[in-house]
Formats: C-alpha cells, sequence, structure tokens
C-alpha cells in the first residue's frame, strides 16, 4: 500500500510533521509513540491521543489512540480508532486494519480486502474499543524500550464525492524524506542498536525493513534477532554503515565521512611526519576506496538503487591506477554498467598508459581471475584499428 504519513508521540505529545498526501484509494499511516508510561501518564481514561491528519482515498482521517481506555467501561484496555477528520454530507464505505508494525500479515492488501466494511460518518469512528487488555500490552514483545509502533491500513470503498464546501487550505509538499532524516537524527522511537567497529548506532526497525528485504528478514522474520539489544555487524566500518542508514532515511547518496579511528590516528601525526602524510594520503583514493565498501554494503543489505549510486559515481573516478580494482569489484557483485565502463575506459586508454595498467598487480589478478574480460578487452582494442 502507498506510504501515507507518520504520526509521532513523544511523552503524550504530538511532534510536529508535514502532511504527507495519498491520492491512491488504499494507503498506510505509522502511528509511533515514544516514552509509553509517561504518555500513559499523560492520558487518563476517556482521553485519546489523536494522530496527525492524512489523506487517503480523497478524505482526511485521523487516528485515536487512548492507552487507558476510551470510555469508561473500556478501563485497563488499550483503544484505538479510525475517523474522518472533515466534514462529509454521506456515510464513507473503508476497511481497515490497525497492526504492530512487526504482524506482517495482518498487513497484506488481500486481507485488508477480506475485513468488513464498514460506514463512516462526521463525528463517528470505527475501531477497537477495547484493542488488548493493557497489562498484556506492556508485558508483550511489541512494547519495546518504552516505545512501540502501530501501523493503520485503510481502504477506500466509496469513491470521492458529496463532500461538504470546505475552505480551501494549500496543502504542503510531501516532507517525508525530512521527517525520516528527522528520526535518524534525533533517534526518537528508536527500537533496534547496532554495534560496527566499536561505534553505536540507533535505528527503527520498521523503516530498515521497509527498505531493505534483508533487514526484514533479520528483525522480522526467519532471520528474526529477536529481542536482542544489540545487533553486531561484522566486516563493515562505521563511516559506511552511517552512510547506508542515511540512505535508507533519506533516500540519497551521503558524503563520506572519516571514522573516528581515522581521525585519532590523523591528529596523532607529528609535525615532522606531516609532510610525509599528505604525500600518502590521497582523497580521491580515499573516495574511491569508501565508495567501493558501500557497494559491497549495498548488495548486502539488498538496496539496488544505492548500489547503482556507487556505479555511477565509481564510474567518475576511474584511472589508470583504480580501473582494475573498480573492474574486479564490478565482476563480483555484477555491475554490468561499471564493467562496460572499465573496459571502455582502458580501451581508450594510450599505448603507453595501456602498458602501465597490463602491468600493475592489479590487472595481473584479473587477467588470472577473469579472463572473459581481457578477452573482451582484446576484442575491443582491435576494434579500434578496423
Amino acid at each position: 500500500m502507498p506510504f501515507a504519513g507518520v504520526s509521532v508521540i513523544s511523552d503524550g505529545k504530538l511532534q510536529s510533521a508535514s502532511v504527507v498526501v495519498c491520492s491512491a484509494a488504499s494507503g498506510y499511516h505509522l502511528f509511533i509513540v515514544d516514552g509509553y508510561l509517561r504518555s500513559k501518564e499523560k492520558t487518563p481514561n476517556g482521553k485519546s491521543i489523536k494522530s496527525r491528519p492524512f489523506r487517503v482515498g480523497g478524505y482526511w482521517w485521523v487516528i485515536l489512540y487512548s492507552l487507558n481506555g476510551e470510555r469508561s467501561q473500556d478501563e485497563g484496555h488499550t483503544s484505538i480508532t479510525l475517523a474522518l477528520d472533515q466534514d462529509v454530507s454521506r456515510h464513507v464505505k473503508v476497511q481497515f486494519e490497525f497492526s504492530f508494525i512487526d504482524q506482517i500479515v495482518k498487513q497484506d492488501s488481500a486481507r485488508i480486502h477480506l475485513t468488513e466494511v464498514i460506514s463512516v460518518s462526521t463525528g463517528t469512528s470505527c475501531g477497537h474499543h477495547r484493542w488488548m487488555k493493557s497489562r498484556d500490552f506492556e508485558a508483550s514483545r511489541h512494547l519495546r524500550d518504552d516505545s512501540f509502533i502501530i501501523r493503520c491500513d485503510v481502504f477506500v470503498a466509496t469513491a470521492v464525492g458529496s463532500i461538504a464546501p470546505t475552505s480551501t487550505t494549500e496543502v504542503p509538499k510531501p516532507d517525508v524524506l525530512r521527517q525520516f532524516g528527522y528520526l535518524l537524527q534525533t533517534k526518537l522511537g528508536a527500537d533496534v542498536t547496532f554495534e560496527v567497529g566499536g561505534e553505536m548506532f540507533a535505528a527503527h526497525r520498521c523503516v530498515l525493513a521497509t527498505r531493505s528485504s534483508v533487514f526484514r528478514a533479520q528483525l522480522f522474520g526467519s532471520m528474526m534477532e529477536g529481542t536482542t539489544s544489540v545487533i553486531h555487524i561484522e566486516g563493515m566500518a562505521p563511516s559506511v554503515f552511517r552512510a547506508l542508514l542515511t540512505f535508507i532515511y533519506n533516500d540519497s547518496l551521503p558524503k563520506r565521512e572519516v571514522d573516528n579511528m581515522e581521525e585519532d590516528e590523523n591528529e596523532g601525526d607529528t609535525d615532522e611526519d606531516e609532510d610525509e602524510s599528505e604525500e600518502e594520503y590521497d582523497e580521491d583514493d580515499e573516495q574511491v576506496t569508501w565508495l567501493q565498501h558501500l557497494l559491497v554494503a549495498a548488495d548486502r543489505y539488498d538496496l539496488p538503487k544505492l548500489k547503482l549510486m556507487c556505479e555511477d559515481e565509481l564510474c567518475e573516478h576511474l584511472d589508470v591506477s583504480s580501473v582494475a580494482t573498480i573492474l574486479d569489484l564490478a565482476e563480483q557483485y555484477h555491475c554490468s554498467r561499471l564493467k562496460e565502463e572499465c573496459v571502455r575506459f582502458a580501451r581508450l586508454l594510450s599505448p603507453a598508459k595501456l602498458q602501465i595498467l597490463l602491468s600493475t598487480k592489479g590487472w595481473k589478478h584479473i587477467a588470472k581471475t577473469y579472463p572473459d574480460v581481457v578477452n573482451e578487452l582484446i576484442v575491443k582494442l582491435a576494434s579500434k584499428f578496423y
């Protein structure tokens, strides 16, 4: 289903966020509560926390969540309902499902379509007045580190129409990437921690699972880590994992950041070694190495867009000293476009530079490991003279 925004509740208060509009007939909204106990204290029986309005199927909706029961007879239970957030002149037919973020089976579109069709009008709500007993919820795996995430899937069966006239307002452009970036930056509602090279990274299971099939299996599927508070990642530098998270939340290629360990090593250089260090350090070489590691991480966590972005960047950094290493990487991780660019680069070299390339250790490794690549280059070189 299309994404229809996120509402973040912290200590019983709705945090500021921009509106996300979903024009499709179906969509889902995420309801994140950070600081369950404080929120429960601030919302006694009969009081509800209201989500940010979200638009699905041409109508504005809100989620009403009560941690102590919406009605007096519901005390001791959590209540959750869906309501229209606008005036309509007729009932709206809707199918919906509330689930915790890890209840993937309940979020299947086919399952939603099999639920009961409910008619909703202005001023009414529908859902579960006694969704769960509070004590059962507090003992469940859904409450992690005093936080939890609810997903509301909505399918509007009524075509848009007969809506009472309302004053027109300018709807802000979707700002979901900034919102997710805010979650990563503030760690609000974070429910999983990774340890990478001695550094700790807090993240959100639902975001990782939505973006990566590998994280989905690791956090919610057959590979699930259970209730482990810290997941250890081996064979990856902190700067690479940090970039991986940044892409997952912001959907853009991040800039390389130097690891703390590298910074400490650089700070330890003396004045006598400064000139020598500057000669040995090549910013472009560091960037190429970092991009290669990030491409491997993107392949490892099934992030094809990030992998393509790394390929594009590496295509811009080809030179005699790096092309063999990059070609080796392209072969290992099935990067066809990157491989083509490497072969093309070698084909266009002058005879002198080509001789230098063929004498490098990297190219000798290519010739030994991937003879087909060498044959392909020979064919392309021959075509230059015919």
